[in-house]
């Protein structure tokens, strides 16, 4: 009998723990919608770059390429980043939100313009073992090749530990969503789940990036640069808009 009530009360803990009603649901998307968008941008232009890929194969370069509309459209995106945190850090006041995102923003546009050496003209440095240092990326290629001379382990072992890191990254992010529904103390974090998952997709496109050099792996990299960028412009976006609400919901108060 004693066995059989502690099962019960053990069913009964579990119910409890995974309830989910519609209004939890409601307050879920709520608490996610940011994420919620930021998904639908990046699955919508992701399915169609890769079906635009496919079917016109002609286009691959001027979308996928080097300077393409994917590439294009990361810079817009971190360009924005860069201007919406410096103009809402002005307006409210520096804020680690607004920093972290404006920081990210800043060394991931000097990274696509490669240290602005596309705008203003001027000729990057030689890259050790081949090519220009002209992006922070290139600083991971140059440790890559570094490590690789003084052994291959070390610079395999340099790729899994920037893999290691990016996929943690993805992975807490998904635990503070599944979190956010069932355990009250994770609505703040949830706040914050765009930026993991930046750091997660671009880790990960630096490891692309790094390791491979095939014009399959390199569109790859393209568009989870290009995704990363996304999320950061939402993420930065979603902190001015709960900055400004909180802000106004405080003077509103007698």
């Amino acid at each position: 009998m004693e066995n059989l009530k502690v099962r019960t009360e053990d069913i009964d803990d579990l119910a409890k723990f995974t309830r989910f009603s519609f209004a939890d649901l409601l307050r879920q998307i709520s608490q996610l919608r940011w994420l919620i968008w930021a998904i639908t941008v990046i699955a919508l232009c992701t399915v169609g770059s890769v079906l635009t890929a496919v079917f016109l194969p002609g286009s691959r370069a001027v979308l996928l390429g080097e300077d393409g509309i994917i590439e294009t459209g990361g810079a817009v995106c971190l360009a924005s980043v860069v201007l919406l945190a410096g103009s809402a850090a002005i307006v409210s006041g520096p804020r680690a939100a607004f920093l972290l995102g404006g920081l990210f923003g800043l060394v991931e546009l000097m990274d696509e313009t490669s240290f602005g050496a596309r705008i203003l003209g001027f000729q990057p440095p030689a890259l050790y073992g081949g090519g220009e240092l002209d992006g922070v990326h290139d600083l991971l290629i140059l440790a890559y090749r570094l490590l690789g001379d003084l052994s291959p382990s070390l610079g395999w072992a340099l790729i899994g530990l920037i893999l290691a890191v990016s996929l943690g990254s993805l992975l807490f992010a998904l635990r503070v969503v599944w979190n956010t529904r069932i355990d009250a103390r994770w609505p703040r974090l949830s706040n914050h789940v765009l930026i993991f998952l930046h750091v997660g997709l671009i880790g990960v496109a630096q490891v692309v990036d790094v390791a491979t050099t095939s014009r399959t792996f390199s569109a790859v990299e393209e568009l989870l640069e290009f995704n990363a960028a996304v999320l950061l412009l939402f993420y930065v976006a979603q902190q001015v808009v709960e900055t400004t609400r909180r802000s106004r919901s405080g003077r509103s108060r007698p």
